[in-house]
């Protein structure tokens, strides 16, 4: 890491740990589902949307020994069944090549499910990678996983592969003819591709809208404020979603899993509401 890389993410904890008094007072002690969200594993861009490998694997072994984790439409099912704790459910954005050289080793070891949401245009080549502009200067160019190592993960039983629509456009710019385009071609490139069933979508960027044309074509989606899925507002078709950054580390990860997400993601929610087509 670089010495401005270093200081930048020393002067974020700093600011998180400040904002954790605050953040507790809206911490839900109800049981439900924290859904993780991730994007680059070990890629070295030195960006809060890719975690250096051994701290992802240090937040996996934590999930493994002190958590349930478990399939995210499991998790959904049984929030509307009694819970004793807290579930959790990994998630990946994009399609990366990083989860399956980086992230799915870590994942099999452990035995830990996750679903891969795939924005397909990236993956078919046939669109850029869902990063905004400037933000890939640095580390490995960003490569998508090919159609082999999706069906790997597929076939492994412990990946589900979900939609992140076609172009990763905000479905908050689209109409509603171009949303069910974004659904149902993505959706049938998976399934032409893999030859399953798809049921989750993650909303692109993270905003959430048309949520009619999005529940004709899937079973749950997932945004981005960061709350914890609890059974008494729960909208399967708004799923909330826990970002998890660089700059998280270890201490403030499990933070996050203690239900004290740090106020920085209202400023996110806030910034990625008023510029509809924010990328991540």
């Amino acid at each position: 890491m670089s010495a401005r890389s270093a200081a930048v993410t020393l002067g974020k904890r700093a600011i998180k740990l400040g904002l954790l008094a605050p953040a507790s007072l809206a911490r839900s002690r109800e049981p439900g589902l924290l859904i993780l969200g991730y994007h680059r594993i070990g890629a070295g861009m030195e960006r809060e949307m890719d975690l250096p490998r051994a701290v992802f694997a240090e937040q996996m072994r934590y999930l493994a020994e002190h958590r349930e984790v478990v399939p995210l439409l499991d998790g959904v099912r049984r929030l509307g069944l009694p819970l004793e704790g807290d579930l959790v459910a990994i998630t990946f954005d994009d399609g990366y090549r990083e989860v399956y050289t980086q992230a799915w080793p870590v994942l099999r070891d452990l035995g830990l499910p996750a679903t891969v949401f795939l924005a397909t245009g990236f993956v078919e080549g046939t669109d850029a990678a869902p990063i905004r502009v400037g933000a890939d200067d640095r580390g490995a160019p960003p490569q998508p996983l090919s159609w082999d190592e999706v069906g790997e993960l597929h076939t492994s039983g412990l990946v589900t592969i979900g939609s992140h629509s076609r172009s990763h456009r905000s479905f908050g710019a689209l109409s509603g003819a171009e949303a069910a385009e974004e659904c149902a071609t993505s959706r049938a490139t998976i399934e032409r591709r893999i030859g399953g069933d798809v049921a989750a979508f993650a909303y692109p960027g993270g905003v959430v809208a048309h949520e009619e044309v999005v529940g004709a074509h899937y079973r749950a989606a997932v945004g981005a404020d960061g709350a914890k899925n609890v059974p008494s507002s729960l909208s399967p078709l708004r799923l909330s979603r826990v970002p998890v950054r660089a700059s998280d580390g270890t201490f403030f990860f499990r933070r996050r899993l203690a239900g004290l997400a740090p106020l920085e993601d209202r400023l996110y929610d806030r910034l990625r509401a008023r510029s509809p087509a924010s990328r991540g």
